[in-house]
């Protein structure tokens, strides 16, 4: 009997420690394929390959990662990025997505521990917070926060930003796996990424860039993106009304450092001189180039598409005549319209003189001049608004100059841009109200400057790091809900959610505008605008109301400054209901386990007790009875 009990015992706590410590794997299913397979069966298909290349890029031979083409060609007027796809509403879209980028004579791996604490030692320049904790005497006893360390810059993933499609975050895209990693495609490898366009969707601008957290940031710096059209009526409505001239506006930040190699003499630079913007090579390109020149005549409108790419900074657009760009804009600046943002299209153009852009923000702008001459686009006004100083980094600069001239066979409009009307991309039935609205919550992103802690500085958001295996917000499909979105710091900081646009209820900043005339701008906004990345002011506050598709499974929100987001300024959001799992169900039910695992094992180690003790009872009492026995015996 004892030794049964025993075995029971030992058998509830075997299962007990199987159950805390089993850990269930995602599924096998999978996009990954074998780079000899196709991935072809959408309405249009594409062959993106990740590839180091050597290509001209100002006036220096720049070395990196790209986009290339099918055919292995680079496109010779945007050498850096990847070739424009076209989709329209109601198709399918398949990508087949090759990384090639198997060269090893760049930057492969991201900084140490040593390259944290070299830098903390003798910094390059200063941030606006205080540091605070001393710096320990060596880096090994730097707290390392592991999964926000930038890492496996040669491995990468896709994410189409700011189209309403299945969530493609993790493996496998639209996965209800709360363990599913990210999607991580390793040199060698071949993914083949399905997106389904709804019938409804907004057309528009849209782009697509990788998104594998840790090495996001470096190839943006290096030049990987691309643009993606959404095609729709807003070309042929502007063809009626006589606007034909249509260019591409693309600004990008790289982050380079001049090199002395036999192949090439530019590339992307360290990336903590990337994110302290002590880079040396360090522009804002448009298309590529540093001050590209167009042209347009005399009343003729000009349509730009303006792609906002940049992974570091916010930047101005601002139209001045030459000359005259040191002048405040408010005095001197020319008036233009917004006719769309963020790949949706407004019914009525918005008057502006000044648009302040952040990372992953796209434009649809009318220009339009009634005098000939030389007139520049300009970033300026954002020094004094970023946590490093780097002597009021972004520096002011010319983004492009616009040649205008006399000619009389010049198409021009058919009515005033004023009084032009677009087939909007969403109608204002779609609005949200208030009555749809079922829960608000806060989103609050802020930075660490523990110099005992790596990364530094440390990002977060409601006071996390990110971490791939933590969900930390829910939420239904169809619902719709609030975010109050706060920045806790001195600097901008740009917010962006993955498949699912929003609507701006509120911007504001309690910085002085006086002080910082750019805020005017940067908190003029659309009111019930749809965007899927919006500025969050510095000291600032933004109030935004999210309709969730029916598209359901793992994906996040982040800073879109995305050095912050590489570095922990993230969250998991989960739409619908996580697929069971013992390991999940284990880990958030950890404290119940372990008291049932104690209840289990005190009832066992009593009701043994309570067994032992009868059978000494029961052999007491036999033995009492046969000596009793023996006794009467000798007796007679």
């Amino acid at each position: 009997m004892m030794k049964e009990i025993l075995k029971m015992k030992t058998s509830l706590f075997l299962a007990s420690l199987i159950l805390l410590t089993t850990s269930q794997k995602a599924t096998a299913l999978t996009d990954f394929i074998s780079c000899s397979d196709t991935c072809n069966g959408g309405d249009v298909n594409y062959h993106l390959v990740a590839s180091v290349e050597t290509v001209k890029m100002m006036n220096y031979t720049y070395r990196g990662r790209i986009y290339k083409t099918e055919n292995g060609g680079v496109d010779e007027d945007t050498r850096f990025m990847g070739p424009t796809m076209h989709v329209t509403p109601g198709q399918s879209m398949w990508i087949k997505f090759t990384n090639n980028m198997t060269a090893t004579d760049i930057e492969t791996g991201g900084p140490s521990a040593y390259d944290y604490w070299i830098r903390l030692k003798n910094p390059g320049e200063s941030i606006k917070y205080e540091y605070y904790k001393r710096l320990d005497e060596s880096p090994d006893l730097l707290e390392a926060d592991d999964p926000n360390i930038p890492k496996h810059f040669e491995s990468t993933n896709l994410h189409v930003h700011g189209l309403d499609v299945e969530v493609h975050m993790f493996d496998p895209v639209g996965t209800h796996h709360p363990d599913a990693p990210h999607i991580k495609i390793d040199p060698g490898e071949c993914y083949c990424c399905r997106f389904n366009i709804p019938e409804h969707h907004p057309p528009g601008m849209y782009w697509y860039h990788p998104h594998l957290h840790g090495s996001t940031a470096i190839q943006m710096w290096g030049g990987m993106m691309g643009v993606l059209y959404v095609d729709g009526p807003l070309e042929k409505e502007l063809a009626n009304y006589g606007v034909t001239q249509t260019e591409e506006f693309i600004i990008w930040d790289p982050a380079f450092q001049a090199v002395d190699k036999p192949t090439h003499n530019l590339e992307v630079d360290e990336f903590l001189n990337r994110l302290t913007t002590v880079s040396k090579v360090h522009p804002f390109l448009v298309n590529g180039k540093i001050n590209p020149s167009f042209e347009t005549s005399v009343g003729q409108v000009l349509h730009l598409r303006v792609l906002c790419a940049i992974a570091e900074n916010e930047v101005t657009f601002i139209v001045y005549p030459e000359g005259r760009e040191n002048e405040p804009w408010d005095d001197a600046a020319l008036d233009f319209w917004v006719i769309g943002a963020d790949g949706v299209s407004y019914k009525r153009p918005a008057k502006k003189h000044i648009v302040v852009m952040s990372g992953g923000q796209r434009f649809e702008i009318l220009l339009k001049f009634d005098e000939p001459g030389t007139y520049v686009i300009s970033q300026q006004g954002i020094k004094g608004i970023q946590f490093f100083d780097m002597y009021g980094h972004p520096h002011d600069e010319i983004l492009a100059t616009i040649q205008v001239k006399e000619d009389t066979s010049a198409q021009k409009p058919t009515i005033a841009i004023e009084g032009m009307v677009f087939t909007p991309g969403y109608d204002e039935s779609e609005s949200i109200v208030a009555d749809d609205i079922v829960k608000s919550e806060s989103i609050v992103f802020s930075m660490g400057a523990d110099r005992n802690k790596i990364p530094f500085p440390q990002y977060y958001v409601n006071g996390q790091a990110f971490h791939p295996n933590r969900l930390d917000f829910f939420a239904e499909p169809g619902e719709a809900r609030e975010y109050l979105l706060i920045n806790a710091n001195h600097n901008v900081h740009s917010f962006h959610i993955h498949a699912n646009r929003f609507q701006v209820k509120e911007v504001g900043s309690e910085l002085s505008m006086e002080e910082y005339p750019v805020l005017k701008a940067m908190m003029d906004y659309e009111p019930n605008g749809w965007r899927d990345t919006v500025v969050v002011p510095p000291n600032g506050r933004a109030l935004i109301w999210v309709q969730y598709k029916n598209h359901t499974g793992k994906t996040v929100f982040h800073c879109n400054f995305l050095a912050h987001e590489d570095t922990g300024m993230m969250s998991t959001l989960f739409i619908g209901d996580p697929d069971f799992t013992l390991s999940r169900w284990k880990n958030e039910n950890i404290d119940f386990v372990v008291g049932v695992c104690i209840g289990l094992a005190v009832i066992v180690f009593g009701l043994a007790l309570f067994i032992l003790n009868t059978k000494k009872k029961h052999d007491y009492e036999l033995v009492s009875s046969t000596t009793n026995e023996m006794n009467s015996k000798e007796a007679d």
